[in-house]
């Protein structure tokens, strides 16, 4: 197996369509997909917009309760984490600040950068379903944990590419600003490089 540079973890509860979204950027496809067992691996090489190269190494967990110490061992090492619920589903947004973002800041790596994640959002948008979380609340919700904030669909593709675009920039940032105090660069600005956002 290649070298993962960028360990990415997706969480969520059962059947808000992580593996779905996975999917969507690997392939470019979208149709039924089997629950997860324990979790999935796939790599993908990948480029930054300043065309540095990263191997991304994405494990899809499972959301099942007897999964969890599984989750646990995945987020292990995890410099990134997408964690996904259904816009159209209040339980599993609850689930976001009580299970899935205290797992992140428990196992994964310190600085773990987080993307908060509303799936189908397609079905909010065709009128399907109707939307069972205010954009206000996740909106406080991913400012309170620095994370950056995502509506997607899968079905149609809305939003998919651009989460993972972010994820690379933002760990390419990063390891900027690493090499540059690595170089001396924080001695002569003072300290800690400023942080930056890709999105």
């Amino acid at each position: 197996m290649e070298t993962v540079d960028l360990k990415l973890v997706l969480l969520g509860q059962p059947g808000v369509g992580k593996t779905c979204l996975v999917y969507r950027y690997l392939y470019n496809t979208f149709g039924e997909t089997i629950s997860t067992i324990g979790a999935s691996f796939a790599m993908k090489k990948v480029e930054s917009e300043t065309g540095r190269p990263c191997n991304l190494g994405i494990w899809d967990t499972a959301g099942q309760e007897r999964f969890d110490s599984l989750s646990s061992f995945y987020c292990r090492g995890a410099r990134a984490a997408i964690i996904c619920f259904d816009l159209t589903d209040r339980a599993s947004f609850e689930c976001l600040q009580q299970k899935w973002i205290r797992k992140v800041t428990e196992e994964a790596e310190v600085g773990c950068h987080i993307c908060i994640v509303g799936t189908k959002l397609d079905l909010v948008m065709s009128g399907a379903a109707s939307r069972a979380v205010k954009p206000e609340e996740v909106e406080t919700l991913a400012s309170k944990h620095r994370a950056h904030l995502f509506e997607t669909s899968a079905k149609d593709g809305e939003g998919v590419t651009d989460i993972f675009k972010c994820i690379v920039q933002q760990y390419h940032n990063r390891a900027t600003a690493s090499d540059d105090r690595r170089a001396g660069g924080a001695g002569l600005n003072g300290g800690a490089a400023q942080k930056q956002g890709c999105c």
